[in-house]
């Protein structure tokens, strides 16, 4: 958190009402009196390591004692009466997002834009169905976050996160609300670029056959325009090009293969994932 002295008491206090009392706030070296405000409120106070989101969120990490760890963004966007949704699903998953359904057009209309086509992205290359990979609010088992090597500097830490559990854990989302910021926006749009690159990285790093595959499968629409243009030719005009016949029939054979070697892969992980989840059953039975 960075100079959220218009919206940190406010916070607080929200937190309070819904009976939370165990809150710490990480502070990115406020200069504005952010600190003083969350230290009147009863909070525990901590100075991040590391450099922006994903220093405080490393610096979260390490102070907390307790089983679970809530992330929420201190510009009051977010409501702690929406907490309990995402502690109903604690026992059950490593994390839980809170999908931000309700008062989305506080999303500036290009963050909305990227974050849907992130999350769609994210869906593609993990297989996870979650819409709102990039909200500032969701719930992580310490142990299984701890486990995760935090690489992100910036607001790529939530596709980070998202990633590396989906890859060896449980990840699900609930639906919450989201309300207007009080303060100054620091999400900028060039960090939209950081974010697409720490996306593919991460599906390079946990499943590179499945990204491999799908770029493989773009293929296909070239082969498409091509074996397109080639029939017209030779319907309208009776003219054949073998050379592009060739070729796009040869694309449209990598594309094919693209698309098995994707498929292959996520029925692979999904099946890792299946055996992930008995062992961890079995172990909590015994």
């Amino acid at each position: 958190m960075l100079n959220e002295q218009e919206a940190i008491g406010k916070v607080l206090d929200d937190l309070k009402s819904e009976g939370f009392e165990h809150v710490l706030v990480v502070d990115g070296y406020s200069d504005d009196g952010t600190r003083a405000i969350a230290a009147s409120k009863g909070a525990m106070v901590i100075q991040q390591h590391g450099a922006g989101k994903a220093g405080a969120l490393a610096t979260a990490i390490d102070a907390v004692t307790t089983p679970y760890l809530l992330v929420m963004d201190g510009d009051y966007t977010y409501k702690a009466s929406d907490i309990h949704r995402l502690l109903g699903h604690a026992g059950e998953y490593d994390e839980v997002i809170g999908a931000r359904t309700r008062g989305r057009k506080n999303i500036p209309r290009f963050n909305r834009l990227g974050n849907w086509l992130i999350s769609k992205t994210f869906k593609l290359l993990f297989g996870e169905p979650v819409t709102d990979v990039l909200s500032g609010m969701y719930l992580l088992r310490t142990d299984a976050i701890r486990q995760v090597k935090i690489t992100s500097t910036s607001f790529d830490i939530e596709v980070e996160i998202a990633s590396s559990v989906a890859s060896t854990g449980r990840i699900t989302q609930v639906p919450i609300g989201y309300g207007e910021r009080l303060g100054t926006q620091k999400l900028r749009p060039a960090d939209g670029g950081r974010i697409i690159s720490t996306l593919f990285w991460m599906a390079y790093y946990f499943n590179p056959l499945l990204l491999y595959g799908a770029l493989l499968s773009l293929c296909a629409f070239p082969a498409v325009a091509i074996l397109g243009w080639v029939l017209f030719q030779k319907v309208l005009l009776d003219i054949w090009h073998a050379g592009y016949a060739l070729l796009g029939a040869m694309l449209l054979l990598v594309a094919t293969q693209g698309a098995a070697l994707s498929l292959s892969s996520l029925l692979a992980k999904r099946s890792e994932q299946r055996i992930m989840l008995e062992l961890r059953n079995l172990e909590r039975i015994s």
